[in-house]
């Protein structure tokens, strides 16, 4: 308490003396000494300060471009899953094997785009959140620029929460590898499931086979679910595309992270702060 209260003093007497000092009046020999006193200190520490500031905003600039390399990769294998979802369902009616297997590799896919999207993210976030805390310790807790990053890493947790549904995909893929071996070892059931699919019904007890048998698949489906579920991996698609566009231009444009640009900013703030304070002790 007492080296803070001391450190708001020489503060405020430092900015007193930047008054005096452009109104030509430097007369008082005490605020001198404790000025002079006192600048190597108070230089060190603002050096130090600056020195930290811009090794932290380097980290975050770094984590976030490797981060944003992660998610070019992982949208990319993401629109490969929705492609090869919807090759899946539009094959379906034709060869049952080749759908089933094209589906499992997408929902496979888009499982480990989701798990890598996931991380990637909370990777960057807790690097965020690992300089605020850092600049916190640097700083007054009230500083605009811990505020400011909390603003920032806040942003990624609810991305993360909207990917999670796709890891749902990973029991459909036990699903269809199930349907693979029952379609093979019962060509009767196929044959069943292919009428269902082209014209939406059998008899309730053959129905009831194939739901068993192969549900949660484009197999026991009809052409009204196919199509409905072509349009929602459409729709994935689409934002998987949208996504990968915005990362491209954001790698494309040196992939810079706001919190580590209000570092640099509060960086330079200080160097000018030391500027003025090492010209007052030229003056002196």
């Amino acid at each position: 308490e007492e080296e803070e209260t001391l450190r708001e003093a020489l503060i405020e007497l430092t900015a007193d003396m930047a008054v005096d000092d452009t109104d030509g009046h430097q007369d008082d020999p005490q605020d001198r000494k404790v000025f002079l006193d006192a600048y190597p200190q108070l230089k060190r520490e603002l050096e130090e300060r600056i020195e930290k500031l811009r090794a932290l905003a380097d980290k975050v600039d770094q984590v976030h471009r490797d981060c944003t390399i992660t998610n070019v990769v992982a949208d990319s294998a993401s629109a490969a899953s929705g492609v090869l979802t919807i090759l899946g369902l539009a094959l379906a009616p034709v060869t049952a094997g080749v759908s089933l297997m094209l589906s499992a590799t997408g929902m496979g896919l888009g499982a480990a785009a989701a798990v890598t999207r996931v991380t990637s993210s909370i990777v960057d976030h807790k690097n965020r959140l690992s300089a605020e805390a850092e600049v916190s310790r640097l700083h007054s807790a009230g500083n605009s620029t811990v505020r400011d990053m909390q603003d920032t890493a806040g942003q990624t947790v609810p991305e993360a929460l909207f990917l999670c549904p796709r890891l749902k995909g990973l029991a459909g893929i036990g699903r269809n590898i199930r349907a693979i071996r029952i379609a093979q070892a019962n060509p009767r059931l196929l044959a069943n499931a292919k009428r269902l699919m082209a014209a939406g019904r059998l008899s309730a007890r053959n129905t009831k086979r194939v739901q068993k048998a192969f549900g949660g698949t484009a197999l026991a489906m009809t052409k009204g679910a196919r199509v409905a579920s072509g349009a929602a991996a459409g729709l994935f698609l689409l934002m998987d595309v949208a996504s990968l566009v915005k990362e491209s231009l954001h790698l494309h444009e040196g992939a810079k992270s706001g919190s580590a640009a209000e570092l640099r900013r509060q960086a330079e703030e200080l160097e000018e702060k030391l500027k003025e304070l090492t010209r007052i002790h030229d003056n002196l």
